[in-house]
Formats: C-alpha cells, structure tokens, sequence
C-alpha cells in the first residue's frame, strides 16, 4: 500500500468537519480537496481547492468529484449520514482507496445502540455496508470513535449541563462512566491515523481523553466555576421508553434525547475504553486532563 495522499474531506464547515479542516491545513504531508454543497453560504478560504456538487448528492457528480482520491473523510451532520451509502458507492466507482464515514461517537456497531435511535442504526448500517464492501476487495475504510466533545456537548446543553442556568441533570444516579475527546485531539487523530495506513486498514479507531460519569463532571464545573448547582434526576428507562414513543408520533427532536442516553449512561457503547484499545498514545496524542477541558469548555461558553 501506498502513502494515503490525496485527501477530500465532506462537511468542511461543520462542528467537527471545521477541526478537521484546520488540521490537514496544517500539515503539508496531504493534498486537500473540499467537497461543497451549492447552496452553502458557508465561507472557506480561498486557497482551498473547492469542488461544489449539488445539494442531493447525485451518484455522478460525488463519483466525478471522487476521482483521483485516496481518501474520502466525511464530516457530515449526524442527522444526514443516511446519504452515505452512494457516497461509499461512488468511492468505489471512482476508485477511493478508503472512506473514513460520519461517525466520531460511541460503538455503532452494537446492536443495542442501534435499537435506541435512528441516528446510531444508520450510522451502524453504514459501518456495516462499508465492511461487506471490505470484505469483497472493494474498498477499505477506516472510522473514528471518540466519545462525546465536552466543549460541543456544553454549548448544546448536551451530557445533562445546563451552564447558562447552572442546573444540571443526572441519568439514574449519574455514575455511568462515558468518553470524552477534545475535538482537536479527535482531528489530530484522524489525520495521524491515515499516516500509518497499514496499521489502521478497516479498523474503528477508538479515541480517549478520559473517561468520566456525570458526578465528576458536575464536581469538576462546580469547583472551577466557584457555584453550586440545581441538580434534578431523570430515569433513563423511563426516558426511553417516552422519546421513542415520541420518535414514532414524528417529534424529530427526541432523537437527540435517545442520542445524549446513549453516550452519558455508558451502557451503549460510549465507554470506549471497554470496547477495544484506546489509541491516543500510540497516535502520539497530546495528554488532556478533565480540569483543563472544562475549563476550556466554560470559557467557550462564556460562563468562565
């Protein structure tokens, strides 16, 4: 196998994609290619090579835009992952030598994480439409898992912080343990990923800052912040069971509800360091302690 050269990278703008952008823009080991949508308003800068491609994702277009790629790394939003089955179908036409998908959470491929939300299964099928298409000597890929992004996660009143009101929410007794992952760190692993091709051929690369539960979540803000916080308890049975009654009756906004279960209460694969080998050291992985990302994390929101 070759050097991994040729890199475009989908969803430039987004949470994640902007990181990633950052990164590669830094590095001068690969050449960056930015697949953009017709109607994004989005400003990227000028010396970027920019292919625009309509906003449906047409089969030809991605297939023309994929063209003399060695890799396709996808940063779309979690809501439209759905669109990269032709988007893995096209990488193959056009003869992607590996297709890194949307991914950036917890274990997907479990099924109980499947079973609790639309978002994990589609994610999960993808993972799984990309190994078959592996197995068959069509493609090779390679994803990323890295938990939840503390400093995402707190602007989008996300894990249970609610920091502009200082309360906080707990699932069950708050002791499930979940992984956490700047998102520089996740950027830094990815690209230093696709460095050793070899050893990360059709591999989920687990990522790690730390592994931490809600309690010491909560002690850690309550103590840099100075402030004690409101603090209320849901069920995460009953929670469950209510969005996705609610998911059926078309309340597109539970799903979010069944995505932040599934990382905070641990028990659908967001404790990475219990499904496989965490790789931030190996990938050489500047050490985050959990004081410093949240105070990070506080500034980021203006609560600091």
């Amino acid at each position: 196998m070759g050097k991994l050269t040729n890199i475009l990278l989908i969803g430039a703008t987004g949470s994640i994609g902007s990181v990633v952008l950052e990164a590669f823009q830094k590095d001068a080991t690969f050449n960056l290619t930015i697949l953009q949508r017709a109607s994004s308003k989005s400003r990227l800068p000028d010396n970027l090579k920019i292919i625009t491609i309509a906003d449906s994702y047409p089969v030809d277009e991605l297939t023309a835009a994929f063209h003399g790629q060695d890799v396709v790394i996808n940063c779309m939003t979690t809501l439209s992952v759905k669109d990269q089955f032709r988007m893995v179908d096209a990488a193959i036409v056009a003869g992607v030598q590996r297709y890194v998908p949307s991914e950036y959470g917890l274990n997907n491929l479990r099924p109980d994480a499947q079973a609790l939300n639309s978002v994990f299964e589609n994610k999960g099928k993808v993972q799984e439409y990309l190994r078959a298409k592996a197995d068959e000597g069509q493609i090779e890929w390679m994803s990323i898992s890295c938990g939840m992004w503390l400093k995402w996660a707190m602007n989008y009143d996300f894990l249970g912080m609610h920091v502009r009101e200082q309360r906080f929410v707990f699932w069950d007794d708050g002791t499930g343990y979940f992984s956490c992952t700047t998102e520089e760190n996740t950027a830094a692993g990815l690209l230093q990923a696709l460095k050793v091709p070899e050893e990360t051929k059709n591999m989920n690369v687990l990522l790690s800052d730390f592994a931490i539960t809600q309690k010491q979540l909560l002690e850690a803000i309550e103590r840099i912040q100075g402030v004690t916080y409101k603090t209320e308890t849901i069920s995460s049975d009953k929670l469950i069971e209510e969005k996705q009654a609610a998911v059926r009756q078309g309340d597109g906004l539970a799903t979010m509800a069944l995505i932040e279960t599934g990382f905070v209460t641990g028990k659908f694969g967001g404790h990475l360091e219990k499904e496989g080998v965490i790789l931030n050291q190996k990938l050489g992985l500047p050490k985050r302690t959990i004081d410093e990302v949240v105070i990070n994390a506080l500034k980021a929101v203006g609560a600091l």
